[in-house]
């Protein structure tokens, strides 16, 4: 229904007309603006309508009273809900992480389907809200992005403005979800777009700051509350060495995430795969209740310094009471919430590692600062909890997303404050440093990586990519047949300017090329000019690309090949050649005239 719906209206004469009359009047940039400004409070309001949805889902079933054994269950019902509404509702696959976002961005084609401007607000919504363990971040960067790029299709913008939208609308959903327009901002320069640009930055702003004034209009009150303390320079090696204890554990996230996707869908039927999540996620959750949903409230625990509640309701308690057993839990946790979450999503529930990358900065900073106190090392007395929870955060959520800036302004804007900048900048850097030495790609980018895509995609090779060889053959070639003889050849090669002669048979097809190499040993015996054939001098074509292959497939194949020249075929018959140079000379075209996103 939305997609005719979408279509009518695009296609309706009043439409156009009001959508002229709002560029002319406006201007280029000022009609951009006031989409963004469209595209954030849209955005803002999904965000809300998401967070509304699951939290409410969360805190009716809480209220039910139920037996400690049953609460488990929820999530598994949570992860059945999203495989039946995607097999009832959805064509073909269900893309749940920003990675097909990443990749609609890079193309350049900025295209996202109508369905996913609401379909995730349901079933990450339902999901989490009965405890799947997963963020919403993802769901609403994922919802926002969808509605920026179908607001751009829908006021005829061009391929840089539908891109820029679409950031615009990723960046409105997460300002929304932490009233944090200036981290919401950055998450879209540093994880969505693929070419970042300054003037980028205003739109991108604005849609942010109209999502962040919709949700605290709305939906008021912060995810975190965290008063933190001022840093102490005998700190400094402790936050050090809390940077590089988050570079290793987010590139574990990154990996886990991968390793845990690829081997549960090896399991083809989804069903089987489900009841093999709600099986996990039983046995999980009756033990660490904590592992539950977005696990935002535990976090507040451990800043408020009840540590020890996180466990309540868990037939385990009783195992933790130790201080040294509990910091063993803390220090399991940090490695355990991001397999959890990734076997939760790969077996069907929706949602996204924003969160659990979170919840694992958190319990890292606070395993860290409670052994350096219990340890009773040189300067722990000003080792500050609340300080290492909020900075770990920061830093593990800077190394899963290879986004040190978004990671650093995020906590500062949750903690209220830049009392905490300097450790910040450090841990995140550190954190984002050691990670890309780790893993070439960030979480989203490595998913387009195993799925053979190309995660850093310029646009002017995303260009290319949509590009035909067609366009750049050159015909201007002599062809010859395989029974010619040496004399017909030269003949050939005295009318032709060029150096490669392809053999052609009389079905058109091409059956190998001649270059001057091949006929310089036969040129003093004239003898042979009447005995040699083609077929005698003639060697292998190599590598060879069909008119449908793209310009960036051809530019792949001359790289491997250190070919100058490749043949072109239509179903196997000779049509010309592309050459490296004129392949090159198009992308040096397309690096030239690129226009700037705003």
């Amino acid at each position: 229904m939305t997609k005719p719906l979408l279509q009518n209206l695009l296609s309706s004469q009043q439409f156009r007309v009001v959508r002229s009359f709002l560029r002319s009047a406006a201007g280029e940039k000022n009609y951009f603006l006031l989409l963004s400004i469209v595209a954030g409070l849209v955005s803002g309001l999904a965000a809300v309508m998401l967070k509304a949805t699951a939290h409410w889902i969360s805190s009716t079933t809480g209220s039910w009273g139920l037996n400690p054994y049953l609460v488990p269950l929820l999530p598994g019902a949570g992860i059945l809900f999203c495989i039946l509404f995607v097999r009832l509702f959805v064509k073909g696959p269900y893309e749940k992480s920003l990675a097909g976002v990443i990749e609609s961005a890079a193309n350049g084609t900025a295209s996202i389907p109508v369905q996913k401007t609401y379909s995730h607000i349901l079933t990450s919504g339902v999901s989490v809200g009965l405890g799947v363990s997963a963020g919403l971040e993802a769901p609403i960067a994922l919802t926002g992005s969808a509605i920026g790029a179908n607001l751009g299709r829908l006021f005829r913008l061009g391929r840089e403005g539908r891109t820029l939208l679409l950031a615009c609308g990723g960046a409105a959903g997460v300002s929304a979800v932490f009233n944090s327009p200036v981290a919401g901002a950055l998450f879209a320069c540093e994880i969505l777009l693929p070419e970042f640009s300054v003037p980028a930055l205003i739109p991108m702003l604005i849609a942010s700051a109209a999502a962040a004034v919709v949700s605290e209009v709305i939906y008021p009150g912060s995810t975190f509350t965290i008063t933190v303390s001022d840093w102490a320079v005998q700190d400094l090696p402790y936050y050090i060495l809390l940077g590089l204890a988050a570079g290793l554990v987010s590139a574990y996230v990154i990996r886990s995430s991968i390793v845990v996707g690829k081997r549960f869908s090896l399991i083809r039927n989804v069903w089987v795969r489900g009841l093999i999540g709600c099986a996990v996620a039983y046995c999980v959750f009756l033990v660490l209740p904590m592992m539950r949903g977005e696990g935002y409230c535990f976090v507040n625990l451990l800043v408020q310094g009840h540590e020890s509640e996180i466990l309540e309701g868990s037939p385990a308690a009783f195992l933790f009471r130790n201080p040294w057993s509990l910091l063993f839990l803390a220090g399991f946790l940090v490695f355990a919430k991001a397999a959890v979450s990734s076997a939760c999503l790969a077996t069907g529930g929706d949602g996204g590692i924003f969160a659990p990358s979170m919840f694992t900065g958190a319990f890292l900073g606070f395993f860290m600062a409670r052994l350096i106190r219990m340890l009773g090392l040189y300067g722990c007395g000003h080792v500050n909890e609340t300080n290492f929870i909020a900075i770990g955060m920061g830093g593990v959520l800077a190394g899963v997303m290879h986004a040190p800036m978004t990671g650093i302004f995020l906590i500062a804007e949750i903690t209220g404050g830049y009392k905490l900048f300097i450790p910040l900048m450090i841990v995140a850097s550190l954190s984002c440093f050691l990670c890309r030495l780790l893993t070439r790609y960030n979480v989203y980018k490595s998913i387009i990586a195993e799925r053979g895509g190309t995660p850093d995609q310029s646009r002017a090779a995303a260009e290319l990519g949509q590009e035909n060889v067609l366009q750049l053959v050159e015909h201007n070639f002599e062809t010859v047949h395989p029974d010619d003889t040496l004399r017909k050849l030269l003949t050939a090669v005295m009318r032709s300017k060029r150096n490669i002669f392809p053999v052609v048979s009389d079905e058109g097809l091409l059956v190998g090329i001649v270059t001057l190499d091949n006929i310089r040993p036969f040129l003093l015996d004239e003898q042979l000019y009447d005995v040699a054939l083609v077929f005698d001098i003639m060697s292998d074509a190599g590598p060879a690309l069909d008119v449908t292959d793209s310009v960036e497939k051809a530019t792949t194949i001359f790289e491997r090949s250190r070919a100058w020249n490749l043949p072109v075929l239509r179903e196997g018959k000779y049509v010309g050649f592309v050459s490296r140079a004129g392949v090159f000379d198009r992308y040096r075209g397309a690096l030239r005239n690129k226009r700037e996103l705003f």
